[in-house]
C-alpha cells in the first residue's frame, strides 16, 4: 500500500487556520469586499461600515498583520487595498 501524507507541512495549516479565524468577523469581511477593488483610507472605511475610526484601524492592523491587505501612505494619510 502507498504511504500517504499531508500535502502541505503543518505550519501552513496552522497559518491558514489563524487567517481564516480572522476572516471569520463579519466587519472584517466588509472591509476586504469594499477595498477590493477600490482604495480608501481609514476615515473613508469607517463611514461605509459604520463604525468607529479607532474599531476600523484596529480591523485594518489585523489584516496588515497577516498580510491579507496592502497599505500605502502619503503624508498622514494612509490609503487600503485588498491583495
Amino acid at each position: 500500500m502507498k504511504k500517504l501524507h499531508s500535502p502541505f507541512p503543518r505550519e501552513i495549516y496552522e497559518r491558514n487556520a489563524r487567517i481564516y479565524k480572522i476572516l471569520a468577523n463579519p466587519k472584517r469581511l466588509e472591509i476586504l469586499n469594499i477595498i477590493k477593488h477600490h482604495e480608501l483610507t481609514v476615515d473613508e472605511l469607517s463611514k461605509l461600515v459604520q463604525i468607529r475610526k479607532s474599531n476600523t484601524s484596529q480591523h485594518l492592523a489585523l489584516l496588515r498583520a497577516y498580510q491579507v491587505v496592502k497599505v500605502r501612505r502619503k503624508g498622514q494619510k494612509a490609503y487600503y487595498t485588498g491583495l
